[in-house]
This record gives structure tokens, C-alpha cells and sequence, in this order.
């Protein structure tokens, strides 16, 4: 039988060159049609590569799952199913051994426990797989480690979820959403609960600023003549609006001068008022949170459009 021992590290530098599973899998293929083999049990008992074929066949049943992402960014939001990731990452472990691996991190679990609420939610994932009597990563395991390393594993984002708090700091990463914008992503039953949760962990902030009212300039062309200070508030308003404290600051008067020359300029029709909601917007902390939350949420869409025939 033709074969190379680092096979199935050949095959993993593909996965982490590539987001298609398909592609991952014809190149495995196209290895078991090249090779020349004594008898088919050597397949099973020896030839990584097609371990890793049938390993890819599996994961195409688990991607396929209804709540898939959902799931299995749960299974991750717990800091002892992490420190199990990460030592499959480098070997593969029988219980024993990871019981003592816990140990040394200061986790005291029974076999049972480790087994039950550690082991199973990651195998139901398929980030990791047991061989006989030791578990091990998958190649689906070992590019979501790659991932996890960036993670942080405070207990930022609850566990057993329906992971609104995920879909929220990801709808922000492009920039601040009032309460009804957010309101798309979570029904309003859950909505309060879920920002304020995000608040009080850091991940987001509420816009501090009282000022709802914001300034526009009208489509009228100011054909009128204006005073010094008068032009100067008019061309301090930007396109996209401006409160009146925040105004006066940019034009260099007083608030209270600043509504009297705002007053001028709406009667004159050349500005208008319109109340502005506060919004939601990511801390620094939610900001990585997030981005690692769309490499995995990313990783998972790619891998879930890839068929096996």
C-alpha cells in the first residue's frame, strides 16, 4: 500500500488553505483512487487519509442539522469543553488521561461528568471524535481551534442559549442600531433582557448623549443672505445631522445662541428637526468578541454548502 505517515497532516494544510469541504474531500478521494492497496481492511485499520474521507462524510450528516450554528456555539461557551479542545488539538487522549489533564488545569471531575457534560455536546458538533477509546480532533475541530486560541473565556455569553447575544454583536460589527433596528434579530419578548445582559458583561454601551434632537439641512438652496455667525452654524450642520450641543461646540457659541440661530434657520426652511433614537454599539471587548463570533459563524456557512454526492 502506498502510504505517507504525515497524510493526514498533508490533508489538514489543505483544510486550513481552503473553505471548501468539497474540495477537501475530492482531494481525498482522488488519494484513494491513486492508491494501490493489499485489501481493504488496511483502508480501515491504517490510511489516515481515509479515516479522514469517512470523517468528512460524517460531518457532512452533522452540518446538515437544523440549529447547527446555534449548537455549536454553545457547546464552546464553557471554559473546561475549551481546555479539552485545545489538548485534543496536539494528541489524542483516552478519559483517564483527560481526567488528569483537567486535574493539572484545576478541574476535579469524575469520568461520568467529563464524559457526559464535556465530551458528548463537542462530539454532537463533531469538533472532536473518538477512535476506539480516545478521543481526538477533527479537521472541523482543529480549524475551530484555531479560532477558540482568540477567544475569550470569561463567562461573557450565556450558556444553554438561543444565542441572541451572538446575533446581536454580530449585527453591530457594522456600526451602531437603535432598539427597533435590533428588534429584527430578537422578538421583543427577549430583547430588554438580552442588551442589558450584553451591558452589564462589557460587550456593548448604550449611547450616553440626552440629545435626541438632531438638525438637518433641508434640499432649499440658502439663496438668503446670512450673517457671519448665522452662515457659519448653517455650514457647521454635516449631511448626515448634528445635535445642537454638538453644533455649538463645532460653530464656537453658546448653546444658547446656537437654538436661536437654529430657530432663524428653520423658519427660513433651510433646516429641520427630526428626534433621533439612542442606540447600541460595541465596546472594545465587543468588538473581539464579535469578530471571532463571525470567523466561526463564517466557517460554519462555508462548510454547510458543501454537498457530498
Amino acid at each position: 500500500m502506498v502510504f505517507e505517515v504525515n497524510s493526514y497532516q498533508r490533508l489538514f494544510q489543505i483544510v486550513n488553505n481552503s473553505e471548501n469541504l468539497a474540495e477537501v474531500f475530492k482531494q481525498a478521494e482522488n488519494y484513494c483512487q491513486s492508491c494501490k492497496i493489499i485489501s481493504p481492511m488496511i483502508c480501515i485499520q491504517k490510511c489516515e487519509i481515509w479515516k479522514a474521507k469517512n470523517e468528512l462524510l460524517e460531518m457532512n450528516k452533522i452540518l446538515q442539522e437544523s440549529n447547527h450554528a446555534r449548537k455549536l456555539f454553545n457547546a464552546v461557551k464553557n471554559k473546561r469543553r475549551l481546555k479539552i479542545m485545545d489538548a485534543l488539538s496536539k494528541r489524542t487522549y483516552g478519559i483517564g488521561e483527560l481526567q488528569e489533564y483537567l486535574k493539572k488545569k484545576g478541574y476535579y471531575h469524575s469520568q461520568r461528568t467529563i464524559t457526559n457534560e464535556y465530551l458528548k455536546p463537542l462530539l454532537r458538533v463533531g469538533l472532536i471524535k473518538k477512535d476506539g477509546n480516545r478521543y481526538r480532533s477533527t479537521l472541523y475541530g482543529l480549524k475551530f481551534h484555531d479560532i477558540l486560541s482568540k477567544f475569550n473565556d470569561e463567562k461573557l455569553l450565556p450558556t444553554h442559549s438561543q444565542c441572541y447575544e451572538e446575533s446581536i454583536l454580530m449585527h453591530l460589527t457594522d456600526g451602531p442600531k437603535s432598539y427597533d433596528e435590533l428588534g429584527e434579530l430578537v422578538t421583543q419578548k427577549s430583547l430588554s433582557r438580552t442588551l442589558k445582559r450584553l451591558r452589564e458583561v462589557g460587550l456593548i454601551t448604550k449611547s450616553q448623549s440626552s440629545n435626541y434632537v438632531f438638525y438637518f439641512k433641508t434640499k432649499k438652496e440658502p439663496n438668503l443672505t446670512f450673517s457671519p455667525t448665522e452662515k457659519r452654524v448653517y455650514e457647521a450642520i454635516p449631511e448626515a445631522g448634528v445635535s445642537a450641543r454638538a453644533l455649538s461646540k463645532e460653530a464656537s457659541i453658546s448653546l444658547r445662541r446656537t437654538y436661536k440661530y437654529l430657530r432663524r434657520l428653520t423658519k427660513k426652511r433651510l433646516v429641520f428637526v427630526r428626534k433621533r433614537p439612542r442606540t447600541y454599539e460595541l465596546t472594545s471587548s465587543g468588538r473581539e468578541i464579535a469578530a471571532c463570533l463571525e470567523e466561526m459563524a463564517k466557517l460554519v456557512s462555508t462548510a454547510s454548502q458543501y454537498r457530498v454526492n
